[in-house]
């Protein structure tokens, strides 16, 4: 009966760990269907350098501010950077693209561990768990660059208060 018993515990981690992939894949991917993240060739795949409609190509060491600013780049430390601009919007698009899958992914983690904490059966409950821990620090660390350190404390300390209220209350025993 001992060897049925260790086969249901195993069965039992086995499903915890498939729904916590599970999970945090399906708001990932359905994150990314909703809502795509920009690509980078959509803001700077045309941008190569001075451009190619001349019949002899400028040579970096005869490129001026002035021919780098006609071109549509930015003069910066004696050199011209073509790819300034369309970076600035790239990075602009990523920054809100993080910022959404932050303020979805996180919310569902802790509401998932939420719902773990309750139900009653182990493994669909310690799966709901693990996924929304997953979820919640794929969320966070998408953005986490952008946020102030007074920012990251406090959503830590929101984080580790309902951590720590939901354990007591639903974990007391």
């Amino acid at each position: 009966m001992k060897g049925k018993n260790n086969l249901t515990k195993i069965k039992a981690i086995i499903l915890s760990l498939i729904i916590a992939i599970v999970l945090t894949s399906f708001v990932v991917y359905l994150v990314e269907s909703i809502r795509p993240g920009p690509e980078y060739d959509d803001y700077c795949g045309d941008v190569r350098g001075p451009k190619t409609d001349r019949e002899i190509p400028v040579e970096p060491e005869k490129v001026t501010q002035e021919s780098c600013v006609a071109e549509g780049g930015r003069w910066n430390n004696g050199g011209c950077d073509y790819q300034y601009y369309c970076q600035k919007e790239y990075d602009d698009a990523r920054d809100k693209h993080q910022l959404i899958v932050f303020l979805v992914a996180v919310p569902v983690g802790l509401i998932a561990v939420g719902v773990g904490i309750v139900l009653g059966l182990p493994s669909v409950s310690s799966g709901l768990m693990l996924g929304g821990v997953f979820l919640t620090i794929y969320g966070t660390s998408n953005y986490w660059s952008n946020f102030s350190n007074w920012v990251k404390a406090l959503i830590l300390g929101i984080v580790l208060l309902v951590l720590i209220w939901l354990g007591y209350k639903k974990l007391e025993n």
